[in-house]
């Protein structure tokens, strides 16, 4: 039997992580394929060859997308040269839908199966993209449960993923042994900054993210702060738009779930961190903030109560959300406080005990068997 091959998308941090994720499962499943696609650093380590560079996906919001226009649609033409030219066995597509969905109708119209990780948020905006997923994807890879019902009822099939972030969380190093890996002292508070993973996130969130930490110094001298980069080639950014606050910060690349380990409070950017951050069981403050426009244009869209993942998982609001105008320094300084003092939100992290639960997923045997349906084409009932 030859070996398939397979096309896979994903650049983002989280997206590697998801992509690496997949690729352990197909070994584990006895799947042995060729692997070629768009995807970030990790991937292509993992043995991932590179038809493009991807950089241009981690772009987010309408203004942003929009001032990388050009460069997106040479990446989609890119794509689809290979796959016209290559014709991989199957693609695997890792969120990004507003460029992975016509990834996929381009696929489904050359034959090629298409499986789909990390839905589209449906349940919060523009729903009727159920259709259009349902005419282009094979087979849907969630990571919520309440997702599945919608994709079942528009016969779409799909499965739910032990989320990647139950592992790595539960193989933390316990505080102590996170602190004196990262040089940090054993006694004292350490506040955790996680400015999220894009660019435009750490420009916006830098500097009240640094200052809200020294604020909370002044009033804790033995508090200890870290930044938590995604990638080390971030740093010089967070240099510069933190300003001279960001001078007493520790900085520490690619080892988030070390910093949450270490720390007893953190200030996350709304996105997947918010999530590991839950999941380490950490008291928190969630910030964002994104170009005005996209903002404007988001609230009239989108239908939801909250934006930060634990929340929406759990239905209420566990961690307080500060969002545009509203991420300040003050602000986030006296809710950390105000956390401080009810002895390190303690009420936080009794309620996200319930998290790890939620997100356990299909058994093992159930994700090789959609594994092997889709990218290799078995029959529903082998």
């Amino acid at each position: 039997m030859a070996v398939p091959r397979v096309f896979l998308v994903a650049v983002e941090r989280s997206g590697e992580t998801l992509g690496i994720d997949i690729l352990e499962r197909c070994a584990r499943a006895g799947i042995a394929a060729h692997w070629s696609g768009v995807v970030g650093p990790r991937l292509a380590a993992a043995g991932v060859e590179g038809v493009a560079d991807g950089e241009m996906l981690a772009v987010m919001g309408l203004v942003e997308v929009l001032r990388h226009y050009g460069a997106l649609r040479r990446l989609y033409r890119q794509v689809v040269r290979y796959l016209r030219e290559e014709r991989p066995d199957a693609v695997v597509l890792v969120d990004h839908p507003a460029f992975n969905l016509r990834v996929a109708r381009e696929a489904r119209k050359l034959g090629i199966r298409v499986l789909y990780v990390v839905g589209p948020q449906i349940w919060a905006w523009r729903q009727h993209r159920i259709h259009r997923i349902r005419e282009v994807v094979d087979r849907m890879f969630l990571l919520f449960p309440f997702e599945r019902p919608m994709y079942a009822e528009a016969g779409i099939p799909a499965q739910v993923l032990p989320h990647p972030l139950l592992a790595a969380t539960a193989s933390a190093p316990g505080r102590e042994a996170a602190r004196q890996a990262l040089g940090l002292p054993a006694a004292g508070p350490v506040l955790a900054l996680l400015p999220g993973s894009r660019r435009s996130e750490i420009a916006r969130l830098a500097r009240p993210m640094a200052e809200a930490s020294i604020r909370l110094r002044q009033r804790h001298p033995d508090l200890c702060s870290v930044v938590a980069l995604a990638r080390q080639e971030l740093a010089d950014l967070w240099v510069e738009r933190a300003g001279p606050a960001g001078a007493e910060i520790l900085q520490v690349a690619g080892r988030s779930t070390d910093v949450l380990a270490a720390a007893n409070l953190v200030v996350v950017a709304s996105g997947t961190a918010t999530l590991e951050t839950a999941l380490m069981v950490r008291p928190a403050v969630v910030v964002y903030a994104m170009q005005a426009l996209t903002y404007r244009v988001a609230r009239w869209l989108v239908r939801v109560p909250f934006v930060a993942l634990p929340n929406l998982l759990l239905g209420r609001r566990i961690y307080p959300e500060l969002l545009q105008e509203e991420v300040d320094p003050d602000r986030i300084a006296g809710l950390l406080e105000g956390m401080l003092e009810e002895g390190g939100g303690n009420s936080q992290v009794e309620a996200l005990r319930s998290l790890r639960v939620l997100l356990q997923g299909d058994t093992e045997e159930a994700v090789a068997r959609g594994l092997r349906q889709t990218l290799l084409g078995e029959p529903a009932g082998a």
